[in-house]
């Protein structure tokens, strides 16, 4: 498990360092905009990952966005994070197949070429909320 992923805050002290009271961690629970870890006890456990998410939220709410509208730009982020990352995999494997094939597979790297195209241009920047 990474650092950043180790649930090691108790709700009073992520609730402290997020700027929030701890009732509204528990409402972004209920609401499914977060969820931490949970111990054998059922002790809530927050990560730094968490608490990032937790300041993404608090960034859209003061900009004016409902919580539905965060649960679902929160959502998209996620699917476009995924959705970047298949890219990536599917250009790597397009160029394994290229170095592998070389030109003896012309047409279907043609293909390929013609494929990769038209795929987007991945931003590396993040991208920010405009309210």
């Amino acid at each position: 498990m990474a650092a950043r992923d180790e649930a090691i805050y108790i709700i009073s002290v992520a609730a402290e360092l997020a700027g929030v009271h701890p009732q509204t961690l528990r409402i972004y629970e209920r609401k499914g905009l977060i969820r931490p870890y949970r111990t054998p006890g059922g002790t809530r456990r927050y990560s730094e990952a968490d608490l990032e998410r937790l300041r993404t939220i608090q960034e859209l709410t003061n900009a004016g966005v409902n919580l539905e509208g965060v649960r679902r730009i929160l959502e998209l982020e996620e699917e476009n994070r995924r959705l970047r990352a298949q890219v990536r995999r599917l250009r790597r494997l397009l160029e394994q197949a290229e170095t592998r094939f070389g030109g003896r597979s012309r047409g279907v790297i043609e293909v390929g070429r013609r494929i990769t195209r038209h795929l987007p241009a991945l931003r590396r920047e993040p991208l920010e909320f405009r309210g």
